[in-house]
């Protein structure tokens, strides 16, 4: 069954930027490769680490969406655990509930058609009435 998964690694941020473009691409061609799906790809950068990592002070960060089998989160880590490039990996399944609340403000978002009526306009009064804060 497809469900959609998020997974974080790290990445070794003395790598040479073409190195670490390259390992990208590896996973989302390894995603896609297996029958997964990608839905949105940041790369957060550089950061400084909070401890050091196989004594490395410093990480590039990469989050992936995507969709796929649940066995192919297996074979993912697997190949991360491979890498020496891969600081830290976590691969999780994102609930239904984050799911609906994602695309709750999808529609929240959405710009308002022309000709729409806005929702969460103020009235205006009658002439002559006062308005709402000058009772």
């Amino acid at each position: 069954m497809v469900k959609q998964y998020e997974t974080t690694f790290l990445l070794d941020a003395h790598l040479p930027n073409e190195q670490i473009e390259a390992s990208i691409s590896k996973y989302i061609q390894l995603i896609e490769k297996n029958g997964g799906k990608i839905r949105s790809i940041e790369r957060w950068g550089k950061r400084h680490l909070a401890y050091e990592i196989k004594k490395k002070q410093y990480g590039f960060y990469v989050y992936v969406r995507f969709e796929a089998d649940g066995k192919f989160c297996q074979e993912l880590e697997r190949v991360y655990k491979l890498d020496d490039s891969v600081l830290r990996h976590l691969t999780l399944l994102v609930s239904k509930q984050a799911l609906q609340e994602e695309m709750k403000k999808k529609i929240e978002q959405k710009p308002m058609e022309e000709g729409e009526p806005k929702t969460d306009s103020i009235p205006t009064p009658e002439k002559g009435q006062p308005l709402p804060n000058q009772g």
